[in-house]
């Protein structure tokens, strides 16, 4: 018997596929996966190395034996004929990511965010004596900020100043993002299984924008939380509308983040306005679609569809060319991007639509996938602020453990604190309500004041700003409780109170930028109450001359370069003169004894003293 014929050591025993959970649903099912696809690569590299070895050695010996040489090239392990270029190949390539008899290849991605982790993608499979081949480099890492997992990372805001954050939160160039690598995470589609019509590059960009900076920005959660993206994302793998949707929210913010940073370099330029404007007829026709179906009618993928385009409006160039000032210099202006979306009036009739679609779920309370009740409550939120009207949802706070906290819970005050404060002004019509949301705000202030200074968490001050916006907007207007009042000066106090409540509000403690606050509406609804006639026991009476010097001013700043403006300088002039008060220090002295920031409002407030200074050095009236 001649000798036992011995295998080829070329060919390696078929093990079977091995699939893995691409969006495991617990850590435990996250670390088993990592386990396997770690012990996949190594097995992979081991038999890597030892093919490698044995094609040198046989280089080896055929560059000593002719003939072996010309007998390799007629027979492949298998007993195949052999691809003439497969050396050639073999050499060219970096790496084999599976072997000739058609098992699984796998190839490494590297994720674009820190820690710097390996993850697996599956490829498409490809011919039995096909060559697969890793890519030459890896692609270059993303230039977005990295997402923090620590509580206590910090982001900058408007004024330079630190603050503690659960997540970084930066404007970044819409022009400096490269294309990402797609992945087996829950953030990206790793199978292209999303029927986006678009170039690849618009896409990766627009998803890379959304789960690297703006919904971290969105919605600050803190590292034990279930970030946005993780639970968002997924839902637009199985809904078209909501991919759509997403797609046009991306480039409609990244446009006007480029616009309030023009220095970023190439402009929003015609091929991403096209795209903008396909996205938004796409995305409309694909939710009227969805409305039609009664399982996704009041989905949560659905309800962020229509959020998103409530929200984001493709403007046309003269709206954007315009450069409107704002006469309040708020903090955290960019805080859950308000600078960006006070920069795009709400779609009213988009608006109008969720309400019915929120109630037809049920209320907040019902929506289930992680961060949407919390961004309705700020969409909410923001669209009573611009109409200046009370919120139609009840409050859902960022941070799911401050549910159901009071005011007084969440920002730290009790009611012996009100009633030795804002208490004491019940004598003018200052309803218990107000007293305590007048305090909230003062509060508030103190915690921006502190937190400039010493740092703070983000989703808490998100919390405690969001509520006290909440609750100032849910002040009843003067005629809903008018019976609650002695005397008609309380009656019209109350109310002048509220508006000029209402002014500070939205551009100190909720700052709306100009392109959509309601400032102008308000001081014309300012001085069209102190000119009723029920307003004359206000202006002489000794009891409210505090109050109405705040209003007055409050209301001239508003009417920055309006046509109510003289109305204000001549009224400021005239209580000034009554009180006795010939300085800014002194007026400034009283503003302090109601609600004033004055980073914010100092400079504003002088120069309307000073308006009002030479008006009254000119006898004007």
């Amino acid at each position: 018997m001649g000798p036992k014929k011995r295998q080829s050591s070329g060919v390696r025993k078929f093990e079977g596929i091995h699939f893995v959970n691409a969006r495991p649903s617990s850590e435990t099912e996250r670390l088993k996966t990592q386990r396997l696809v770690r012990a996949h690569v190594g097995q992979w590299i081991s038999d890597h190395t030892k093919e490698k070895g044995r094609i040198l050695n046989e280089a080896t010996s055929c560059s000593r034996d002719p003939s072996a040489s010309v007998s390799r090239n007629k027979l492949d392990g298998d007993g195949f004929q052999g691809d003439p270029t497969s050396s050639q190949n073999e050499k060219e390539s970096q790496s084999l990511s599976t072997t000739n008899n058609g098992s699984s290849c796998f190839t490494i991605a590297s994720r674009p965010s820190p820690p710097p982790m390996r993850y697996i993608t599956a490829s498409r499979r490809l011919p039995p004596n096909a060559l697969y081949l890793r890519p030459s480099r890896e692609w270059r890492r993303s230039q977005f900020p990295p997402l923090s997992t620590s509580d206590c990372s910090e982001c900058s805001d408007d004024a330079e100043k630190l603050v503690r954050s659960t997540e970084s939160v930066t404007v970044v160039p819409w022009n400096q993002m490269p294309r990402i690598e797609p992945q087996v995470s829950v953030n990206f589609d790793p199978f292209d299984t999303l029927a986006i019509p678009f170039p690849a590059d618009v896409v990766n960009r627009c998803e890379n924008y959304l789960t690297s900076v703006l919904w971290p920005g969105l919605v600050p959660r803190s590292k034990h939380v279930q970030k946005t993206s993780e639970a968002w994302f997924p839902l637009s793998l199985s809904d078209p509308a909501l991919a759509m949707a997403f797609m046009y929210g991306s480039l409609c913010h990244q446009r006007v983040q480029w616009y309030n940073q023009p220095s970023a370099g190439v402009g929003f330029g015609p091929k991403y306005q096209r795209i903008m404007q396909e996205c938004e007829l796409r995305a409309i026709r694909l939710i009227n679609t969805a409305m039609k179906d009664p399982s996704r009618r009041t989905s949560d993928a659905l309800l962020l569809s229509v959020t998103c385009m409530a929200h984001h409006q493709a403007m046309d160039e003269a709206f954007f060319k315009r450069r409107l000032p704002t006469p309040f210099k708020a903090p955290f202006q960019r805080l859950q991007w308000l600078s960006v979306y006070g920069f795009l009036p709400p779609n009213m009739v988009h608006i109008q639509g969720l309400l019915q679609l929120v109630k037809l779920r049920g209320g907040l309370k019902k929506l289930t996938t992680s961060g949407l009740a919390a961004t309705m409550c700020f969409s909410d939120i923001f669209t009573a602020s611009v109409l200046f009207i009370k919120p139609s949802f009840e409050f859902w706070p960022v941070d799911e453990g401050h549910y159901g906290m009071t005011l007084q819970g969440l920002l730290g005050f009790d009611q012996s604190q009100i009633d030795s404060g804002f208490g004491r002004f019940s004598h003018m019509g200052m309803t218990p309500q107000m007293a305590e949301v007048f305090h909230a705000i003062q509060c508030y202030i103190n915690i921006i004041r502190n937190s400039l200074i010493e740092g703070y968490d983000v989703s808490l001050l998100t919390d405690q700003r969001n509520l006290t916006q909440y609750m100032t907007l849910s002040l009843p207007p003067v005629g809903t409780i008018r019976h609650e009042f002695t005397d008609s000066t309380q009656v019209i106090t109350y109310e002048a109170c509220r508006v000029a409540c209402g002014i500070f509000a939205v551009g100190v403690i909720f700052p709306i930028p100009a392109h959509c606050t309601p400032l102008g509406r308000l001081a014309h609804q300012l001085q069209a109450l102190l000119q009723d006639h029920e307003a004359s026991d206000l202006w002489t009476s000794p009891h409210t001359r505090i109050a109405l010097l705040w209003i007055l001013t409050l209301g001239g700043i508003a009417a920055t370069e309006m046509p109510e403006r003289p109305f204000f300088v001549s009224a400021l002039r005239q209580t000034l003169r009554r009180s006795a008060i010939t300085s800014w220090q002194g007026l400034k002295g009283v503003l302090e004894m109601m609600l004033w920031y004055d980073g914010a409002c100092d400079e504003s407030a002088e120069a309307l003293f000073r308006e009002a200074s030479i008006a009254f050095e000119r006898g004007q009236l």
